[in-house]
């Protein structure tokens, strides 16, 4: 598909019969920050989320709610489609939604109060929570997109359904327990920081002086919001910082060196471990993968 002034490529699959859920995977590319208009006539009867792989965006939707690619949580729209404004030449977006009638089932009778708010899509003109998606999901997610194995759809729908029910229970807890609101607060800006000063991404000490809390207190606040330590959390939003880089064509060498590794061996050893192949193979197998999709 492509527009005047911006190429989009979509990879589409359909509600699995047994979760209901249904992915989409959107790249765009344009000569610059730009602005897309996506228009659907299907009924809005879902709710979804969205990942951002690559770049990052701001969109509005059709009813003019407004929403960023760093902090979106769970959408429950009144009507499909939307104005996303891209920041950058490529984006790459991951979307998964599920019907409203199979949410309520999982939930067996017993839906939380704010969820059930959600499905009946009390809130304005369309109900948006705001949670950031904690960094290990979404390297699972880009783990199961580019894997080569004959289950592949399967890894990706679970990575998909893991990231739907987060936002779900997220919604579902007002807080931790024995965590103060401040403190869950100060925790989504801390994972903020991480994700925006990813290639020198400050520590824990740095980040509770900025954000005026104990130190540990925001280490029990993260970890209680977002199931990992902020030391893990850091090392996942450098290895995604350094995908985007290496996908953007940046030397393997300065990646090393802005990351702080002593070589580029030791470099390429810590993003083997994690991501299967070396950085330039993996670049390469994503390069062959665009391609394949041209």
């Amino acid at each position: 598909m492509k527009t005047p002034a911006v190429d989009i490529e979509v990879q589409r699959a359909k509600a699995a019969p047994d979760t209901g859920i249904a992915w989409t995977k959107t790249r765009f590319r344009s000569n610059g920050p730009d602005t897309v208009e996506v228009v659907s006539n299907r009924p809005a009867d879902f709710v979804f989320t969205q990942v951002p792989l690559g770049g990052s965006f701001a969109a509005e939707l059709t009813c003019g709610a407004l929403y960023q690619s760093e902090t979106v949580g769970l959408i429950r729209p009144r009507e499909s489609g939307a104005l996303f404004r891209l920041n950058r030449r490529e984006a790459d977006i991951f979307g998964v939604n599920a019907p409203l009638e199979m949410v309520e089932r999982w939930f067996a009778g017993k839906v939380p109060k704010a969820v059930q708010r959600l499905l009946d899509g009390m809130g304005g003109p369309s109900f948006l929570t705001k949670a950031p998606l904690p960094s290990y999901l979404r390297i699972s997610l880009e783990q199961a997109l580019h894997s080569r194995l004959p289950l592949r759809t399967q890894l990706i729908e679970a990575a998909a359904l893991q990231i739907l029910c987060y936002q779900l229970e997220t919604l579902s807890t007002d807080r931790p327990p024995g965590v103060a609101p401040r403190e869950v607060q100060a925790a989504h800006e801390a994972h903020v920081m991480l994700q925006a000063e990813a290639m020198a991404p400050p520590g824990l000490g740095e980040l509770a002086a900025r954000l005026g809390l104990a130190a540990n207190r925001l280490a029990l606040a993260y970890r209680e919001v977002f199931g990992c330590t902020v030391a893990q959390d850091t090392e996942q939003a450098r290895l995604r910082s350094a995908c985007d880089a290496i996908l953007d064509g940046t030397p393997i060498k300065l990646v090393a060196s802005q990351l702080g590794y002593a070589s580029v061996s030791s470099f390429t050893y810590a993003f083997r471990k994690k991501m299967g192949m070396p950085p330039r193979k993996w670049r390469n197998a994503q390069a062959r993968a665009v391609k394949r999709i041209e």
